[in-house]
């Protein structure tokens, strides 16, 4: 088994279909390290770097609707009700500790004040800490307003689709 070097580890989640996040040693960190996607494990680590975002897509210079972790958000009609995308910046995707989540999650309520509801909030706060690492690339983050509020276990156990 190759050795890695795990950095800080600020969190641990049981995940049963999450790629394994690990640092190879040549020094790439975070979740666009990309291990082996055919690689798959039971937890998840979430690592965090003091390198800045600099450089980062999406990391430009923000305008009035942008934030610091949050680019734009858009409502997405389907056939079980709405859904909210919401476009990380690369801060958020890349950078950004978990422990920020309710720093970002403001910026969501701030941007669609209609997305103030619990069981969005623990789906967003599980796309942040544990989403973002099994799928860096994913392009928007989707909360489904009509999903039961199954509390933010219940959420996690469910890859953040309660």
């Amino acid at each position: 088994m190759k050795r890695y070097v795990a950095g800080v580890a600020v969190a641990v989640g049981v995940l049963l279909t999450s790629p394994l996040l690990a640092v190879p040693a040549h020094g790439a960190q975070g979740p666009a390290a990309r291990p082996d996607p055919e690689l798959r494990a039971h937890v998840a680590v979430i690592t965090i770097s003091p390198t800045s975002h600099a450089g980062r897509p999406g990391t430009e210079t923000n305008s009035p609707s942008r934030g610091e972790f949050i680019d734009r958000v858009e409502w997405i009609p389907d056939p079980n009700g709405r859904r909210l995308a919401v476009y990380p910046t690369g801060y958020a995707r890349y950078d950004a500790p978990a422990s920020e989540w309710p720093s970002a999650w403001a910026e969501v309520i701030r941007l669609e004040p209609e997305a103030d509801h619990v069981n969005m909030r623990d789906q967003f706060r599980c796309h942040v800490e544990f989403a973002r690492i099994a799928e860096p690339e994913k392009p928007s983050w989707n909360l489904e307003l009509w999903r039961p509020d199954a509390g933010y276990l219940a959420t996690v156990l469910t890859q953040c689709n309660p």
